[in-house]
């Protein structure tokens, strides 16, 4: 059998490791997925051919589970990973970065340009209730999100979105309606498919002043075949609902939550509606997300 030499830059371990095991990287993504961590096939393409390298909590997280995944010890594969510093998106008081919140790569943020990162910041997250719509293809036809915030300061009029589809593979986002907000400035990653969205409000808020607002994603062309919701929050959030609303054709066999706070994954009942649901209240800066298994 091949060895793995200790000094081997991460990409080549990280490449042989799949090709010993003769896994897709669709395959390893699942297994990744049922483990709650949560990394899109377009990164884990550029891990594996050196294009980008892990950084971050989040993506060391991601390492670790693939190790499992692919049947390697303990830091064979984190242990070659090294921690350059985040170059984007400073820590808020909570200590999350927005990289961590999204479960993207620093680097994935550069393409947002001329967006305020750090300005949702100034709203407090009162209610987050985000459902997502799955076809009888199993793929994400669309995910509606309502928020309700306070303001922190005077003048606060937008929120920035961030969306981006769980598999690579030229599928289009789009921001398909709207309601009490209206559509800013875009900005996409081609390479993750991460889009970042400006929603500005009708009118700017006072301190203390709450709002409500709802936006849609769907697709433009194939939607993509998924296995999770998630919604990262950098602040605590009074309450987060997330809801997954399956065809009658394609619902799932098992369905669990799961949280950045550790590796417990409850599992969820799927009611005769064909949904599933996650309720968290006094929510903690982190990842809570929803997945489920087809089969």
């Amino acid at each position: 059998m091949e060895a793995l030499s200790a000094s081997a830059p991460f990409a080549e371990a990280f490449d042989l490791a799949i090709r010993r095991r003769g896994l897709s990287l669709e395959a390893l993504q699942r297994r990744m997925a049922m483990r709650g961590a949560q990394v899109s096939l377009a990164t884990l393409s550029y891990w594996r051919r050196g294009r980008r390298h892990p950084e971050g909590h989040r993506s060391l997280h991601a390492v670790a589970v693939a190790e499992s995944c692919l049947g390697l010890p303990a830091d064979a594969l984190t242990s070659l990973v090294t921690r350059p510093r985040e170059r984007r998106a400073q820590p808020w008081p909570s200590g999350v970065s927005l990289a961590s919140a999204l479960g993207s790569e620093p680097t994935e943020l550069a393409a947002c340009d001329g967006i305020d990162l750090d300005g949702n910041a100034r709203l407090a997250l009162v209610s987050v209730h985000q459902r997502a719509t799955l076809g009888a293809d199993r793929t994400e036809r669309s995910v509606r999100t309502e928020l309700v915030v306070t303001s922190r300061a005077d003048g606060v009029d937008r929120w920035v979105s961030f969306f981006r589809p769980q598999t690579g593979g030229g599928h289009q986002p789009v921001l398909r309606s709207t309601h009490c907000c209206r559509p800013g400035r875009v900005r996409r990653d081609a390479a993750s498919e991460l889009v970042a969205c400006e929603l500005r409000f009708d009118y700017p808020l006072r301190t203390g002043e709450t709002y409500v607002f709802d936006f849609e994603f769907a697709y433009d062309g194939e939607p993509p075949e998924t296995n999770y919701l998630q919604f990262g929050v950098r602040a605590p959030a009074r309450q987060i609902v997330l809801q997954a609303c399956f065809d009658p054709a394609a619902v799932p066999v098992r369905c669990y939550r799961y949280s950045g706070e550790g590796d417990s994954r409850p599992e969820l009942p799927v009611g005769p509606s064909g949904t599933s649901h996650i309720a968290v209240l006094d929510a903690r800066p982190g990842v809570y997300g929803i997945c489920w298994e087809w089969d």
